[in-house]
């Protein structure tokens, strides 16, 4: 087998896919994370409680990338 060429001799697309964006918006987990997690947050502040900062981020991560 050929070693695959690399730097100034490879080529751009050879071997690459083209990129396709995947779609979280239509996954059923971005749905439900979408529709409970305003409320899911509105319980834990009647509870005077709140998730981990770090938690937090990552749910409003997670729904911005839809």
């Amino acid at each position: 087998m050929l070693p695959l060429p690399a730097g100034r001799e490879a080529s751009p697309d050879e071997g690459a896919s083209p990129y396709t964006r995947h779609r979280p918006e239509r996954a059923l987990l971005y749905r439900l994370v979408k529709e409970y997690y305003p409320t899911f947050m509105a319980h834990l502040a009647a509870q005077a409680t709140e998730l981990a900062a770090y938690v937090r981020r990552e749910f409003e991560d997670y729904l911005e990338c839809g």
